[in-house]
């Protein structure tokens, strides 16, 4: 039992290694002793003599055997650490995750999961027909929404799946539960995609997947928004987890999985034929799969029918817009870049996961990965890290193929190598994502989107109800909390500002302008020509220390 205790203490010292280096230096005080540790090599060295000390004593086979037997307790501990991690993520995700419907996306998804509860999706607004100016039909549509006919009326631009999981959320838990399904598919993703890796290859892979994927930055990021990226990926991880399944069940699960995975993100809906395919190829089941769908699917082409006229349109607008072949290079650059910085050049051991088997799943795993990563190569492209969301589905596949990778190479080395790699990869793994994540504000985002309640309850409290905003990012928050007409301005034309607000005041209605500190400039640019436009006042009201500005315009002599 020495020689255990000398790898055990050896592989402490790695850890505390690595933890140093991670970190830049740990110090601190026990039992009033103050004791810090800023360097690597001490502790690598002692490591050093700790093996080799129970090498000559011992031998190499004695060592090998302590190593199997700790690879042995890690492999029966990797259910409860799957489920530790999907727990924390769960914890987490309550815990600092935005609860405003601001901006776009969350006042979106939650927004129109009200609509849902009152079985009304189509929002009309007659008003506009006062107002005689080409653009209002676009202009009084806020962020998530679009106009649609000629009847003054608006609906949602997101797909149904997510509102529809909000709106149950509603009914069961209240009002807050909207904010809460996201943290709960986060924990579900954790959990599934240990599922699938322990089907596609071991316990151990699923875990150090899980892992992996419970600290990768983007999933963080997303897992603090109440937004469609993680809920996607929950579905489509299930529908690939029980498609590999030899359940009399698991086909139509698969299904079910799939198209509910469609109604949260339809444009991914070419992906489903690739768990039908495998289910052809392999044990059959594809007709229950099929059927499993078909829920999904017929209801997204009934909410596209209804809000757009068609089962094929998309609120989003015209596909010609959204996809072009010149895309594909500024795509791959940055999603490429963007994979190795959060993701770290581990992510290329995914490549040799063929070079183990079962090569079927295998290629089932990097098959939907690749095909996620090329519905997004055509988009419009982004220049922010953490759209790297699009690609989440994809995220658990790829992390599975990782871990496969990097297993199978460990296990061409020496059992002390291999002990050596996982608990140093791993401390600088975590390390590194956790604090890409730290460093991109990822837990602070909470904070900050509250102020688009505080603006909200300001407007509804300081400002007539005959009020119209102009605004933009506030277009949709400003409706909810704050029960207030807003008018978009970036679907104003540039001279049309003072005609504009003089229109509003002989209609009886009394304009006010909400502007981001990062929208000012845009704003005056926008507007030059306009005295209103240049904003040569002091606003009514500050929020969040000047980031955000409330303006009454002045009359226009």
């Amino acid at each position: 039992m020495k020689h255990r205790a000398l790898l055990l203490a050896g592989l402490t010292l790695i850890l505390w290694a690595a933890l140093v280096y991670v970190t830049g230096g740990v110090s601190g005080t026990l039992a009033g002793v103050r004791m810090s540790s800023r360097g690597v090599v001490r502790p690598l060295v002692l490591a050093a003599l700790l093996f080799g000390s129970g090498v000559l004593a011992c031998g190499w086979r004695a060592l090998d055997a302590d190593v199997e037997w700790i690879f042995g307790v890690l492999r029966r501990a990797a259910p409860p650490i799957a489920a530790a991690v999907a727990v924390a993520v769960l914890c987490l995700g309550l815990a600092r995750g935005t609860v405003t419907a601001g901006g776009s996306d969350p006042y979106g998804y939650v927004s129109q999961a009200d609509l849902w509860l009152r079985h009304q999706l189509r929002i009309a607004q007659p008003f506009v027909e006062q107002l005689p100016i080409p653009y209002a039909d676009r202009a009084f549509a806020p962020l998530g929404y679009r106009p649609a006919g000629r009847d003054h009326v608006i609906v949602p631009t997101y797909p149904p799946g997510l509102p529809l999981l909000m709106a149950l959320g509603t009914l069961i838990a209240g009002p807050l539960a909207p904010y809460y399904v996201v943290p709960i598919f986060g924990a579900l993703t954790i959990w599934l995609c240990y599922l699938l890796g322990a089907r596609a290859t071991s316990p151990t892979v699923g875990a150090g997947a899980a892992i992996a994927l419970a600290v990768s930055p983007v999933f963080l990021y997303q897992l603090m928004w109440p937004m469609s990226d993680i809920p996607a990926a929950a579905f489509w991880t299930a529908a690939i987890f029980f498609a590999l399944g030899a359940k009399e069940y698991s086909s139509v699960v698969a299904g079910a999985c799939c198209g509910m995975a469609i109604a949260v993100r339809p444009n991914l809906a070419p992906l489903t034929a690739l768990p039908c395919a495998y289910l052809m190829w392999t044990r059959g089941g594809w007709r229950a799969f099929v059927l499993g769908a078909l829920p999904g699917i017929v209801l997204i082409a009934v909410v596209n029918t209804y809000l757009y006229g068609s089962p094929l349109a998309s609120g989003y607008g015209d596909l010609g817009v959204l996809y072009a072949w010149r895309n594909a290079p500024i795509n791959l650059r940055r999603y490429s870049g963007w994979l190795l910085d959060t993701q770290t050049p581990l992510v290329l051991f995914a490549i040799v996961a063929f070079a183990r088997r079962p090569r079927g799943v295998n290629g089932l795993l990097a098959l939907f990965a690749a095909g996620v990563c090329a519905a997004y190569l055509l988009y419009s492209p982004f220049d922010a890290w953490w759209f790297l969301r699009f690609l989440l589905p994809a995220w658990p596949m790829l992390l599975i193929l990782m871990m496969s990778g990097v297993a199978w190479v460990l296990a061409k080395t020496p059992r002390l190598l291999q002990a050596v790699v996982v608990a140093c990869a791993s401390v600088l793994l975590v390390g590194h994502e956790v604090g890409y994540a730290v460093s991109h504000r990822t837990f602070s985002l909470r904070e900050g989107e509250r102020r688009y309640a505080v603006v909200g309850d300001y407007v509804a409290a300081f400002t007539p109800a005959n009020a119209v905003v102009i605004c933009m990012q506030h277009s949709g928050s400003l409706r909810y909390y704050g029960h207030r007409v807003t008018l978009r301005y970036d679907w104003m034309p540039s001279e049309s500002l003072d005609r504009t607000i003089a229109l509003l005041r002989e209609r009886g209605y009394r304009p006010f302008i909400v502007l981001e500190e990062w929208e000012e400039p845009l704003f005056k640019k926008q507007f030059a020509a306009s005295a209103i436009g240049r904003l040569e006042w002091r606003p009514l009201a500050e929020f969040a220390g000047g980031v955000v500005s409330l303006y009454e315009p002045p009359a226009v002599r």
